[in-house]
């Protein structure tokens, strides 16, 4: 896990956990425990863990903190803002993990658009439920799910349709880590846009 950690920064292709916290305490929450990652994640955010949410961590000893080194020419998340060193690097959801609302009341509840091949694109409802939607509750950072809604309850999308017959257990980081078909099959049209309201 640590190794893949420092992957995903750009920070070398090893790590270990540092004991003496020289860091300092964070002042959020601690989100994630029992995390897992293998050797078949190629991303920190396909590792399965506890389920998201505020953790009991809350002694010091528990934070994780971790030094990387080996080799530091890898490819790191892209990030709108300026590059930072290594030692200022936060772990950013890349592209491919990016997810919105759109047309609901707030920034936790509308229709379901993810980023990707540098485009937003909508998720179609065949086969979307609760666990669908606790996941991409969980992923905007709204806390758990109060409805997953169907047939484009906050307006049709434009563009692209990229996921289709999503089927997410409840525990993932992501809708993109969910077992999902391409949403290219023609099937789908923008009037079953899926949304949430979390």
């Amino acid at each position: 896990t640590v190794s893949r950690v420092c992957k995903d920064l750009g920070c070398g292709d090893s790590g270990e956990l540092e004991t003496n916290l020289p860091f300092g305490r964070l002042s959020g929450p601690a989100w994630l425990d029992r995390v897992a990652c293998g050797v078949r994640n190629i991303s920190f955010w396909q590792c399965p863990s506890a389920p998201w949410n505020a953790q009991s961590c809350d002694d010091l000893r528990e934070e994780t903190h971790i030094i990387c080194s080996g080799n530091s020419e890898l490819q790191r998340p892209q990030h709108p803002s300026a590059p930072a060193p290594c030692w200022a690097q936060s772990l950013l959801s890349p592209d491919r993990e990016k997810i919105r609302v759109v047309g609901g009341e707030n920034g936790c509840s509308g229709r379901v658009e993810l980023w990707h091949h540098g485009s937003w694109g909508t998720v179609c409802d065949d086969s979307w439920d609760m666990r669908d939607a606790h996941v991409a509750c969980r992923q905007l950072g709204c806390g758990p799910a109060l409805a997953a809604l169907d047939q484009a309850a906050f307006g049709e999308g434009t563009g692209p349709i990229w996921l289709e017959q999503v089927e997410c257990h409840g525990t993932e980081p992501s809708l993109q880590a969910c077992w999902a078909r391409p949403g290219d099959s023609g099937v789908c049209r923008h009037k079953e846009d899926a949304a949430v309201r979390c």
